[in-house]
């Protein structure tokens, strides 16, 4: 990987459950970073952690690192690199062919990243990658069309969560309880991107109309904007800004509504787990998001920006507390099987076991 921060982001979660079962699986592991952080030096990671000290895709000698590692990596027998982020799918596939190691990669986003270097840079070394792994079929075409890799080297593996082990009980209270406020709740990071300040200001409409709800905001980042437009509106006894979290579960249970309102999602970890914990969600249609959430059935669909097709499904959601509590039940019924840590667990080992034995997987 590029770096690795904390184990609560997405792509981070999903390979340390990745790791984990394969090293429980007998796989022998080893882990690499090309930048260090306070998490990676840490030792907290359930297997040591090679620190490759590369720093810039424009330094010959951050390629010359590299390669030398994957000539380290082929002569203790390891055959099969599977590299996450950027600049690790940039320089790892010629480096680690040139050492005679093969090479996955992973997309796990709608390409927000891409820049007309980078997508060059990946033409170029995308010849050398024998996989790409992404974590919905949106993520698989937009994969496909912008790094120019055909459909028969890209794969779609779901992120994989663990099993529930007793049911969730979809709590929902009564509109007519004065006592407590309707909570919608979102998890998502503090990022432009995730336009959050869209849910505030629908937020804000629905105090203004007289409903009585709250809002949650759980995710690390910059609250300073936010905080200001909450005081603008005026709404400050009903938001709450709750920073980043080590157990995201513990709070989504205590929404009554769950939204995501980004405007580009690969495969949303946070909606997976809004489902799990049996709420009834409010997204926007894009990337991955219509194929995890049935519009109408598990929650509603909503164009990315459209503050009043939001505002509308929220109002509909708090005024009926009998939808709020069938839409969660059918949330949890569409996620507790499909989407399993070892169906995923299952699929990479297919896959590298493939490649690694030169079968044809087309």
């Amino acid at each position: 990987m590029d770096r690795y921060d904390n184990p609560y982001a997405g792509t981070e979660s999903q390979v340390l459950k990745l790791v984990e079962g394969l090293r429980d699986s007998g796989w022998q592991i080893r882990f690499a970073v090309f930048r260090s952080t306070d998490y990676s030096l840490s030792n907290d990671f359930p297997v040591p952690v090679d620190h490759l000290g590369v720093q810039s895709l424009s330094n010959p000698g951050s390629w010359l690192r590299v390669y030398q590692y994957a000539r380290d990596l082929r002569a203790e027998g390891y055959g099969l690199v599977h590299g996450f982020f950027n600049d690790t799918s940039v320089i790892c596939p010629p480096m680690m062919r040139l050492a005679g190691v093969r090479t996955v990669i992973s997309r796990r986003d709608m390409g927000y990243w891409y820049t007309s270097k980078y997508l060059r840079a990946l033409r170029q070394t995308g010849r050398w990658v024998d996989a790409v792994i992404c974590n919905s079929q949106a993520v698989a075409a937009i994969t496909s069309e912008m790094e120019g890799i055909e459909s028969k080297r890209v794969n779609v593996i779901y992120n994989g969560y663990p099993e529930t082990t007793l049911p969730i009980k979809v709590q929902q209270h009564r509109v007519d309880d004065k006592e407590r406020p309707v909570v919608i709740g979102i998890v998502a990071n503090l990022r432009p991107i995730k336009r959050i300040h869209d849910l505030i200001e629908a937020t804000a409409g629905l105090i203004s109309d007289g409903h009585h709800v709250e809002l949650r905001v759980v995710g690390g980042g910059d609250q300073s904007p936010y905080l200001s437009q909450i005081r603008s509106l005026g709404i400050e006894s009903s938001v709450s800004l709750l920073g980043s979290q080590a157990d995201p579960e513990r709070h989504i249970r205590a929404f009554d509504i769950a939204v995501l309102c980004s405007e580009t999602e690969g495969f949303s970890n946070a909606l997976i787990e809004y489902m799990r914990c049996g709420k009834p969600v409010v997204c926007t249609r894009t990337g991955g998001n219509p194929e995890i959430v049935e519009d109408g059935v598990a929650g509603y669909l909503v164009p990315v920006g459209d503050v009043p097709a939001l505002s509308t499904y929220l109002r509909m959601l708090v005024n009926d507390p009998d939808l709020r509590a069938r839409m969660g039940q059918a949330s949890y019924a569409q996620v507790r099987h499909r989407y399993s840590i070892d169906t995923m667990l299952t699929q990479h080992i297919e896959l590298y076991t493939s490649i690694l034995s030169g079968r044809d997987r087309t």
